[in-house]
């Protein structure tokens, strides 16, 4: 997929995240990701477009930042994410760093 193939929103959306004046509009935008050290992948569940450095994640689709998950299953966006049994379980066993077990 070329550049010039996104939506004027999506071009903006590229431009924005990347500091940019001008695309170049006639490259692909997995080499355009790929001169940036990101990654372009695609959720296992819903097929959102996701460009991320293992760090950052963007949502291409939706033209925001995400915070997918990378699974065994593959990427996951953060909205598949959020109404996945996996999320419920982490939810369930979440004990936040900072609470300790007293000493007597």
């Amino acid at each position: 997929m070329k550049l010039k193939d996104l939506s004027q929103k999506q071009r903006e959306f590229l431009k924005g995240v990347f500091e940019l004046e001008e695309l170049p509009l006639n490259e692909s935008l997995e080499s355009f990701l790929r001169e940036r050290g990101y990654k372009l992948e695609r959720c296992a569940i819903c097929g959102s477009f996701i460009f991320h450095n293992s760090k950052e994640f963007w949502n291409l689709t939706e033209c925001l930042d995400d915070n997918s998950r990378l699974t065994k299953e593959g990427l996951i966006c953060e909205l598949c994410y959020s109404n996945s049994p996996q999320n419920v379980k982490e939810w369930i066993f979440f004990k936040p760093p900072w609470i300790r077990n007293p000493k007597f």
